[in-house]
This record gives C-alpha cells, sequence and structure tokens, in this order.
C-alpha cells in the first residue's frame, strides 16, 4: 500500500509528460489549411506583351513563392471569374473535372476555387517524386465525368493560364508530362476514375 502511495505522483508525472509529448508531436505532424489572399483580378502586363514572353523555362530557383503570388497564380489558373461560378479556363461541356493539387515544401494541398483556399492533404514531401522545386501543380482529371481527350484539352487551357501569368509576373513555368502518375496516384490516394494527367513547374528564374 505504502508502495502505490509512493509511485502514483511518479505515475502521474510520467502520463502528463507523455500526454505533452504526444500532444507537440500531433500539432507537428498535421498539416493545416492555407485560407490565400483574394486574389488581384485588374492590372497587370498588356495580353500581348504576356504572350510575347511566355516561354518554357525549367531552371528554377529555391525561393518560395509568397502566398499572395501563389493566390493569383492559382486564380489566373482556374479560379472563378464569374458569379455563376465559371473559372477562367474553359471546360468542355462545363464539367470542370479538372482538380489542381498544389505541391508546396510544406505537403500537398488541394486547391478550392469557391472557398480561395488551400485544403492540406499530406504532410508529406512529394518533391523527391515531382522534383524538388518550391511549387508544382498537379492536374488531376475525374475520367468518370469527362472523356480522357477532352480533360488533356481542358489541362492545356489551364496550362496556358499558368504560363501567361508566369510570364506577367516574372515567374519560370514548365508544363510537363515526365510525371509518375501511378506512384503518385497511389500516394496521393485518388478515387479509381481520378488520374494525374500533367504537371507544371512553377518559380522565380534561377540566378
Amino acid at each position: 500500500m505504502k508502495i502505490t502511495k509512493l509511485l502514483l505522483p511518479l505515475l502521474f508525472v510520467v502520463v502528463f509528460a507523455a500526454n505533452a509529448v504526444f500532444a507537440e508531436a500531433t500539432t507537428e505532424t498535421i498539416l493545416k489549411d492555407i485560407i490565400l489572399p483574394e486574389p488581384v483580378k485588374t492590372g497587370g502586363m498588356p495580353l500581348m506583351d504576356a504572350l510575347s514572353a511566355r516561354k518554357t523555362d525549367r531552371t528554377f530557383s529555391k525561393e518560395e513563392l509568397p502566398l499572395e503570388v501563389v493566390s493569383n497564380l492559382l486564380w489566373a489558373a482556374n479560379g472563378i471569374n464569374r458569379p455563376n461560378g465559371n473559372r477562367t479556363a474553359p471546360s468542355a461541356r462545363n464539367l470542370k473535372e479538372i482538380k489542381i493539387f498544389v505541391v508546396l515544401p510544406s505537403g500537398l494541398y488541394a486547391y478550392l476555387p469557391e472557398e480561395n483556399a488551400l485544403k492540406a492533404i499530406s504532410k508529406e514531401d512529394y518533391r523527391p517524386i515531382v522534383g524538388k522545386y518550391p511549387l508544382t501543380l498537379l492536374y488531376v482529371a475525374d475520367l468518370g465525368m469527362q472523356s480522357k481527350h477532352f480533360a488533356s484539352v481542358d489541362c492545356g487551357f489551364i496550362g496556358q493560364n499558368v504560363y501567361l501569368f508566369s510570364a506577367a509576373n516574372g515567374l519560370n513555368a514548365w508544363f510537363r508530362a515526365d510525371i509518375q502518375q501511378t506512384v503518385l496516384s497511389a500516394k496521393m490516394r485518388l478515387g479509381l476514375s481520378q488520374e494525374v494527367l500533367f504537371a507544371q513547374t512553377v518559380g522565380y528564374p534561377k540566378n
């Protein structure tokens, strides 16, 4: 009985410390959603100048893009530009079958145009798979909604928006098919009808 009374305070300390360590570890391993700043939808480089500057450049600085730039980039890519919910990029039969996932150093996110937010998907670093760049967009199509032919065309529209935004804002961009679709689909736990069709890396030019 005496031994039990002596051990109780020690047991309490051990349990308290274990709970504190668990709470700290849980906080560190949870990836949080990101509410993006309101995108700037006016001004910028004239269209003809952006078309003249548009190019593919595969060299990128390690500098991360500020959230303001990420917000503007994603809105330009496939954000909502009308009260009826339609997007900056056209979609065959307006099915909106393309979902943009964003690979950042902090983890994997899904772009939510309606909320102008990044939904946290995974804290795992996907850059060893897609390339160790500051930002890579993954274009995931729901082929249960749309044929792969039309979905690929819709990806092209989005990709061109990204190219023009990049040209207008001094960023490099690279639209890519050289990605490990099967590996990514498994790791992202995509549905049976979903497929990663293309990727697009965006970043500051390498000095």
